[in-house]
């Protein structure tokens, strides 16, 4: 029990020194719990030490993620904002594997599809289903599901895979989606914008300050989504951080608009190709 609790306590105080390096955001106080009692801060942190140790075998450290953190502090810092808001264990479980597949905006990393059984055991099967989805899904698709009210619920995988359709169990799974979605944005904004990100196939993802314009539209109907129909945990919560961060945007980003993912990889940047190839008419 001692050894737990002195992992525990070393884990916590590494934790909270790698997510304050910019304690001026806005997303600071909820990746850092400053509002959660340390006896329940405690409690996690005993539980965290083989979660997060799994976590981190399991995904390379020296991995970039979002221009300023390594990737393994990023998948804690979301962890963290979803248990600040209040969010379910399947949640802030899945939030930490969140990429773990690799997505749309990260494809450096990936672990193998065949792991998933692995996966879920360590983390239950409704964490490792959301991870799965976060990883696989078009966003696009996501957004469409956002942004029209009269869409079908049915998300579909990135054209790389083979846009196969990936329809929600429920509204529910849903919402619960939305919320892993818009924590995973809220957490890491502010700091991706202070970076111009390059595509590893070519071209710009965003210039410095330009990240804030990243699927605006769809962030913010994700917080009135989640605000009319989420759950008590999260109907508050989410606008209100989502409030608080977009308020530290400058006025100069506030007319940038980027809908949709650059390609980040071959695979991704050669099914674009074949999209947009299929508009030609030489007749």
């Amino acid at each position: 029990m001692l050894a737990l609790r002195t992992a525990a306590q070393a884990l916590r105080r590494n934790t909270r020194r790698a997510l304050s390096t910019k304690s001026a955001y806005a997303s600071a106080p909820y990746r850092e719990l400053r509002d959660v009692p340390e006896k329940q801060r405690e409690a996690w942190a005993q539980r965290d030490v083989g979660l997060h140790a799994e976590m981190r075998k399991r995904v390379p450290a020296a991995l970039a993620h979002n221009g300023e953190e390594s990737f393994d502090d990023h998948l804690v810092g979301v962890q963290s904002v979803l248990r600040a808001w209040g969010a379910p264990e399947h949640i802030t479980d899945a939030a930490l594997f969140h990429s773990i597949y690799g997505t749309e905006g990260f494809q450096g990393f990936s672990l193998p599809l065949s792991q998933r059984k692995d996966i879920a055991d360590l983390i239950g099967a409704r964490a490792e289903r959301l991870a799965w989805i976060f990883c696989m899904v078009d966003r696009l698709s996501v957004d469409d599901t956002v942004l029209d009210a009269s869409k079908p619920l049915v998300f579909r995988a990135r054209p790389e895979l083979g846009a196969f359709a990936m329809p929600l169990k429920s509204r529910a799974e849903w919402l619960d989606f939305l919320s892993l979605s818009l924590a995973d944005w809220l957490e890491q904004v502010e700091g991706a914008s202070t970076k111009k990100i390059e595509s590893p196939v070519g071209g710009i993802v965003w210039n410095e300050g330009e990240a804030w314009g990243y699927r605006r539209d769809a962030y913010k109907a994700m917080s009135v989504i989640l605000q009319n129909e989420g759950e008590p945990w999260v109907a508050a919560a989410a606008p209100k951080m989502y409030a608080a961060v977009f308020a530290n945007e400058p006025a100069a980003s506030r007319n940038v608009v980027i809908p949709r993912t650059p390609p980040m990889g071959e695979g991704a940047k050669a099914a674009q190709e074949a999209v947009a190839s299929a508009a030609c008419d030489f007749e």
